[in-house]
């Protein structure tokens, strides 16, 4: 593990407590992809006996944020091109595209200032160089689309997959044009005015393109 160490946890709520560091450690790249997870060492750094850590690792698993391998170590979960390219990538295409079919008279003045809101802080965020805070704005404009449905499926979708997407952006953000993402969420967002389901349609493609461009350094 690299030299950042764990808070200590309060009594209340704690295998939340635990689970939510150690996804926001991994998320945020202090834990990156291949570092070995230790339950002792974290224990001992958050005050907390092991339980609580196995509980969150077994959490993490199920969230794809980490791998366990029999009687030999947990690690942090990387994902390579093929993976992001050939599945979360069309997963993504196909719940965002669903819903904008569907729902497109929600899409509305409330919800166009949202967005727009959304992507001027990604411009605040570039300029002070918070890349972090431009994976959580990406993460939200695109879920602030999917929470326009009703269906429990999508969200359900949505959920399954969006903490590998943030692991994506977070291993890969530093070989990311910053400048662009402000300008690719602003053309999306621009496309939703038009209301023209064949624009629309082509502007996600083209913007989930933009991602995958990405995709090179995900080896």
């Amino acid at each position: 593990m690299s030299d950042f160490t764990f808070k200590q946890q309060a009594n209340t709520s704690l295998r939340e407590k635990v689970t939510n560091d150690l996804r926001e450690a991994i998320l945020n790249g202090h834990l990156p992809p291949g570092s070995r997870i230790k339950e002792m060492d974290i224990a001992e750094q958050m005050g907390v006996s092991r339980g609580p850590i196995r509980e969150a690792i077994r959490q993490l698993e199920r969230e794809g944020l980490l791998l366990s391998y029999p009687y030999k170590e947990t690690v942090v979960a990387d994902l390579d091109a093929d993976e992001v390219q050939n599945i979360l990538m069309p997963i993504r295409f196909h719940i965002e595209w669903f819903v904008v079919k569907r729902y497109l008279d929600k899409l509305d003045d409330s919800f166009y200032a949202k967005q727009q809101e959304i992507v001027d802080d990604m411009r605040a965020a570039v300029e002070q160089g918070e890349k972090s805070r431009l994976v959580d704005l990406d993460i939200l404009f695109h879920q602030s689309i999917l929470e326009l449905a009703t269906e429990r499926t999508v969200m359900l979708t949505w959920q399954s997959i969006v903490n590998q997407i943030r692991l994506h952006f977070t291993k890969n953000i530093s070989f990311y044009n910053l400048d662009n993402m402000e300008k690719d969420h602003q053309d999306l967002l621009d496309a939703f005015r038009t209301k023209d389901l064949g624009l629309i349609q082509q502007a996600i493609l083209k913007h989930l393109d933009s991602d995958d461009n990405l995709l090179c350094f995900t080896k």
